[in-house]
């Protein structure tokens, strides 16, 4: 079960990471874009999905991964 859980949390980092890589390439390109008359409508919707599924699950995995350790159960709120 943590293999699968640590799996995914890998997955949600790689995830995160494209999305800063995305949201750098896209920075650098406003201008031509623009330019060229293109919007950024698809891009700002994969973004904003990108950023929640990702940030949402590292950072249950993190809490998972105190509660592991600690045997306390952690929650937020």
């Amino acid at each position: 079960m943590m293999f699968a859980l640590a799996g995914l949390a890998a997955a949600a980092l790689v995830l995160l990471i494209v999305a800063i890589g995305v949201t750098i390439w896209l920075y650098h390109r406003r201008e031509q874009r623009r330019a060229d008359g293109k919007t950024n409508v698809g891009w700002i919707v994969f973004l904003v999905i990108a950023y929640l599924l990702s940030i949402s699950y590292l950072a249950f995995f993190v809490l998972l991964m105190i509660s592991a350790f600690t045997g306390e159960s952690v929650t937020v709120g």
